[in-house]
This record gives structure tokens, sequence and C-alpha cells, in this order.
């Protein structure tokens, strides 16, 4: 790992006790998605909550808002910003929130044009100086790994002296990635009402809450967008993981954590060292634990599975994406259908639930190949099934080559959400996609209903008898489905 690419913070001990010569007020606020397709917030967003810690280890005051989660009206939003005050409005965006943070921004500056107005996020960072064409309001954009960058701009450092942000004069060099991640504190959830949050799906235990112990990929899946993490893995120390999951329960209440890692069993020995301090802590006694896995054989075996059963974890999830081993091979997935197959067989034999999931619409999909996605998505059987159609994410390889074939259906961002087909094939029109997902999720809902008879989710309808909040998650992904087929 060269320098270019990667900087250790030693310094992160003097960064957290940094001198606040002026407190400032900080409003951290996460968009609502484009179209008002969210329903409702699975888990607060992490980047505005990591911000939010940092910031108030400083001494600042912050304020954080989730727009779904905590029902923010455009008026609500004009009295919240008025009654704050804030020096600073940090945004984070996906691509699916531009509506929503294009008119954050506008409002902001409606109120009050001083206030300096930051966006970050995995949009910002792909398209970094396009977004201050595309969003008026918006002063400075930070790409990247974007937490010290933003507390530089928060400490007043001149903005064209900040490594990795855009601003209306220019654009500074690339901030490196952190290769020393223990400046991450222990998160404040008092920022948020956790309960406010529909939590993990599916979930054994209720509130819970997501850990990133690791940060980037080094595999080269097309659909994806590194824009924020790299390809470099950099890896937390586990003691400083499982002190982060004590913390969590004993301060909050939290019962069930989510690993939110993109490959949790890319490193064995770091792995296995966080399977034994949850099981040393008894922390597998206390709470339940879910997380991603790749499917690689050289990644996945019994031993490893048995371990991960013993030290609390109840289901992981597989990023399957396709039936057919041409689509597979040509998406970059790096995976062969044997190895999927082999990983589902021992994941199950081990006592542990699967989640997987499914793309259509990638290039070279057609009836056939989706015929071979559900014939494989029988055979392995996930306890839960996640899929969608894909989308061509900024900054992507599938973007750039969806583009060059004249496939992408729109440039404009604002009608990117995950319920929207914006890309055909070769074979396949958007409205032959969508029909393939209606079929996808009439097969998915006739099977859940199989199941539920059969007592396999014995455990979700007991939680159903025990917990109102559950009963209307469960209804409402039923009714998600119902509306589509």
């Amino acid at each position: 790992m060269t320098e270019e690419y990667c900087f250790m913070t030693n310094d992160h001990e003097e960064r957290n006790k940094a001198i606040v010569t002026k407190a400032k007020n900080i409003l951290l606020i996460n968009p609502s998605e484009n179209k008002k397709t969210m329903l409702y917030e699975a888990f607060p967003s992490g980047a505005l909550l990591l911000l939010g810690s940092m910031l108030l280890e400083r001494g600042h005051r912050v304020k954080v808002l989730h727009l779904v989660a905590d029902g923010i009206t455009r008026s609500r939003l004009e009295g919240e910003i008025r009654d704050f005050g804030p020096d600073i409005i940090g945004i984070t965006m996906s691509t699916f929130q531009t509506h929503s943070a294009r008119e954050i921004s506008v409002l902001a500056k409606q109120i009050n044009d001083r206030i300096l107005v930051v966006a970050g996020g995995p949009h910002p960072s792909a398209l970094k100086h396009k977004i201050l064409t595309d969003f008026p309001g918006i002063d400075v954009v930070v790409t990247g790994e974007g937490e010290h960058a933003f507390m530089e701009i928060v400490e007043g450092r001149p903005i064209p002296e900040i490594r990795g942000i855009c601003y209306h004069g220019g654009e500074t060099p690339p901030r490196p990635l952190s290769c020393d991640l223990d400046h991450i504190p222990l998160t404040r959830l008092d920022l948020i009402n956790i309960k406010r949050f529909a939590g993990a799906d599916p979930q054994m235990a209720y509130p819970t809450m997501f850990i990133m112990g690791s940060r980037g990929c080094p595999f080269q899946c097309t659909f994806c967008n590194k824009s924020i993490w790299g390809n470099s893995v950099r890896f937390r120390q586990p003691a400083r993981i499982v002190r982060e999951v004590e913390w969590m329960h004993e301060q909050y209440g939290i019962r069930e954590i989510y690993f939110q890692d993109d490959t949790f069993n890319l490193r064995r020995s770091w792995t296995e060292e966080i399977f034994q301090l949850l099981i040393d802590k008894k922390l597998n006694k206390k709470m339940y634990f879910t997380t991603s896995f790749r499917a690689n054989e050289r990644l996945v075996d019994e031993k490893l599975l048995k371990m991960a059963k013993a030290a609390g974890f109840w289901l992981l999830f597989y990023g399957v994406e396709s039936g057919n081993q041409q689509m597979l091979d040509s998406m970059g997935k790096g995976l062969t259908l044997n190895e999927l197959k082999r990983a589902f067989r021992l994941t199950h034999a081990a006592g542990l639930k699967t989640k997987a999931s499914f793309m259509i619409g990638l290039t070279g999909e057609s009836r056939e190949t989706f015929q071979d996605t559900i014939a494989l998505w029988r055979e392995l059987h996930p306890y839960v099934t996640g899929f969608g159609a894909v989308i061509p994410f900024p900054g992507t390889a599938f973007d750039r080559e969806v583009t060059a074939k004249g496939h992408k259906l729109s440039d404009n961002y604002d009608d990117f959400s995950p319920n929207t087909i914006v890309v055909r094939t070769d074979a396949l029109s958007a409205e032959d996609i969508a029909r393939l997902l209606k079929e996808f999720k009439t097969l998915i809902l006739a099977r859940f209903f199989i199941d539920l008879l059969k007592l396999r989710y014995w455990k979700m309808i007991v939680f159903c008898l025990i917990s109102p909040r559950y009963i209307r998650h469960i209804l409402r992904r039923i009714g998600s489905y119902l509306k589509i087929v």
C-alpha cells in the first residue's frame, strides 16, 4: 500500500483533543429519497453520527436530522434551521437523495446566505466539482473519506488549504485514505432517537444498530460505487470494535449489531479475533449479530462458520446478484456458481440463516439469464431475499458501459430511486425488466407465505406477538410487495 493512497493518522489523539477556539453550531442532515419512496429508515446515517461524535469531542454544538425517520417536512425543517442557527450545514448525499439535498441547500441559503453548506457522501464524491453546478446552494463538496476535511472546515482552516474538497474557486488535491482508523470515536447515539429507526431486516432483537469494522473492498464489481472507501481495505483494531459493541449495549440498550463491512471475512485472523472477543466478553449471550460474507471458497469454510455461530451471529448476507456464470463474470463478481452453492450449503449446515441479494438488468441480461437466476434462488433457498433493478451509479464501470451503449435511459439523477428502472439491455426494455421484477417478487412472496405456514419464520411470529412496532414493519414490507404484484 503506497503513500499515495494511504496515510497514518498517528496524531488521532491530538485531533480528538483539538482546542476549539470558538464553538460552532453544526447542523447535519440526511435527506429523504427521490420520489419519496422511502417509507422508513432502517438505520441512521453512519457518516453523520461519525461527524457528530467527533464534533462533540471538540466542543461544538451539534444537531442531527433524518428527514424520513424524524418525519420532518419542509416547514418544520425551516423552523429547525431558524431555531438552531447553524454556522455550517452538512448534508450527506447518495444518488437516491439528490432532489431533497438540493431543496435543503436552497432553503438554507434563503434563510441565511451566510450559512456554509457542505455536502459529502458517495454522490458528491463521484461527481466532485459538477455538484457545485447541479446544486447552487452548496458551497463546498467533500470527496472521499471526509471526516478530517470536515473537521478542518469547522475549525476555520482556509478552504484552499484543505485537501479533498471542491469549492466555487477550484478543487484541491485528493486526500489520501486513512490507514489508521483509531480516530473513530465511540458512536454517540444520543444524537438521534434510535427508536425512530426500523433496524435490520430481518432481526432477532430490537433496538438494532450497525458498526463498520473496516473500510474498502478489493473486489472489482462493475456496479459498485467506491468513491468513498476505495479499493484499499483498512481494518480497525478488533478490541476497539468490540468495545464499541459493549458501549452500544451498555449505554443505549442495543441488542443486535449489523457489521456493515463490505467483506467481513476478508482477513481471517481479524475476523476470528472479533469472534473470540465477543465470546470471551459473553456478548454472544446478550446480543445478536449479522454481517456480510464473501462466498469465495478460500474465504468460507465450516470452521469459520461454526465460530461465527458460537460468537452470536445468526444470519449472513451474501451478494449473489445472478444465477448465470457469464453474467457473474461480466460484472466482475469474482465468484462461481459452485462457490455460491457451497457457501449457502455450509452456512445452513452451521445453523446460520442467509440473506441473498440479486440484481436484474446488468449488461447481457435476458429472459434466459433471469431464469437461471430464479433457478439458483430456488436452490439456495435463502431466509431473506433482496432484489431490484441495477442502478448505474456515477463513477462506476457499469455507468460508463451503459452510457457508451446508449442503454442509460436518464441522466437526471432526480429520477433515480430504488424503485425506478433507468437502464435497458440488448434483449430487455425497461418495461421487460419491470415485468421480470414483478415475476420475481410474486415468487418471493409466495415462498414467504409457504415458509410462514411451515413455521420457518417462527421467531418472526413471536416478535409480531410481542412487538407492535415489528408488526408495522412486516406489514409495510408485505404491502410494498403487493403494490407491485
